[in-house]
């Protein structure tokens, strides 16, 4: 039975979870943040989710006071003063957004909101651009975007009347990474760079707008982690609330962000990401620039997809590293040596060199186990679990 139970343990090893293919883009990148590369041509990727915001806005003292009966209105000004408020409304909204390959170094994607709670939310639309080698996993990637948005947000902050929203803001956008994976296949982290000349389009005429962002991510085959931080730079603009605002920017505002994503089935990921204002995570209030708390949950998956020579060589170093860490696992544990011949090459032939994570998928829904324990022996059932129950803890270090 030892040499039965040396020849299971390597033969589930190499059948662990029967993993599906990867199903990755490679122009993917965190929750706002952007990656360099572009998806491949012709593929079209769609993303679902919600997420929730605070809406904060001014609201001027003379509007605020017609709510008011006449015969109350100076009782009001007196008990809460003659400056403007803010309103704060928490809204759950949908997102949805979609990206289509139109060469291997461009693509097209947009991002909208289809009801923000009270109308139409706003539409983002985004001609994304990279450096040649887009093809390939490289280590540094440098990219650009044209973006325009269409607001739908009144303009409440413009002198003289306010006018309905549906402004086009037209703005670009800069990104870099550097794929540690290149230079060291056992560190699949990644790490991301990007500026902006729009942070928020609600506040796109109250204020001038910088926006620079970092984030790093261990980008696993199966599920990865990751943290991002931003700084906002805003400069205010002569409005209805502050005619003369000088020439001085704001404090800077920062906003940090961490969030979890794994895959699915053979197609899906899922994202949730939790983002608030480091500085002020409570009184973030206290002005409409400040970042509050938003927790965000997306699902992504590809409608055509082609693996591209990028997404390959992820899942092939991936495929090597899994084939490693069997084979550390396997030397931890060695077979006796009345059984190493049989167990070396596995049963049937089957050797730890030839086995991939796209071998093992045709195992998923097979008993890796039949044939090797059909005998006729009284103890092959509790065997049985007992080597299943190994199987799981392994799994678990592998995962």
């Amino acid at each position: 039975m030892s040499k039965i139970g040396s020849a299971l343990v390597l033969l589930g090893l190499l059948a662990h979870s029967a993993m599906a293919a990867q199903m990755r883009s490679r122009a993917e990148g965190v929750p706002g943040v952007l990656a360099s590369n572009t998806v491949g041509l012709g593929d079209i990727w769609v993303t679902g989710g919600m997420s929730s915001y605070f809406r904060i806005r001014p609201v001027a003292n003379d509007v605020l006071s017609k709510s008011v009966d006449s015969v109350y209105r100076n009782d009001f000004r007196q008990l809460y003063g003659s400056g403007n408020k803010l309103q704060r409304d928490l809204l759950l909204v949908p997102n949805i957004g979609a990206a289509i390959g139109l060469a291997n170094f461009l693509h097209l994607e947009v991002e909208s909101v289809p009801w923000d709670g009270e109308k139409l939310g706003a539409t983002t639309a985004r001609l994304k651009f990279t450096l040649p080698g887009n093809d390939d996993l490289r280590v540094f990637g440098l990219g650009a975007s044209l973006n325009a948005t269409l607001s739908t947000e009144e303009d409440i902050y413009s002198r003289g009347a306010t006018t309905p929203g549906f402004d086009p803001l037209l703005y670009f956008s800069v990104m870099a990474d550097l794929d540690w994976i290149k230079i060291s296949n056992s560190l699949p982290v990644k790490f991301y760079l990007n500026y902006s000349g729009l942070d928020d389009y609600r506040l796109a005429h109250a204020y001038s707008q910088h926006q620079v962002r970092v984030a790093a991510e261990y980008k696993g085959y199966r599920k990865g982690y990751y943290l991002r931080g931003s700084a906002m730079f805003y400069k205010p603009l002569a409005t209805r609330f502050n005619p003369d605002p000088g020439k001085d920017f704001l404090p800077t505002f920062f906003d940090v962000g961490l969030g979890y994503r794994a895959t699915f089935g053979d197609r899906f990921a899922f994202t949730a990401d939790l983002s608030f204002d480091p500085t002020h995570p409570i009184s973030f209030y206290s002005q409409e620039v400040r970042k509050p708390p938003k927790l965000e949950l997306r699902v992504e998956a590809p409608l055509v997809f082609t693996e591209t020579h990028a997404e390959a060589m992820r899942a092939l170093i991936f495929n090597e590293e899994q084939r490693k860490h069997l084979r550390e696992l396997a030397a931890k544990n060695p077979a006796p040596k009345t059984a190493q011949k049989d167990s070396g090459s596995g049963p049937a032939g089957l050797k730890l060199d030839e086995i991939s994570l796209e071998d093992r998928k045709g195992s998923h829904g097979k008993d890796i186990l039949q044939g090797v324990l059909d005998d006729t022996e009284g103890e092959v059932t509790e065997k049985r679990k007992q080597i299943r129950g190994e199987l799981k803890q392994i799994e678990e270090l592998l995962e």
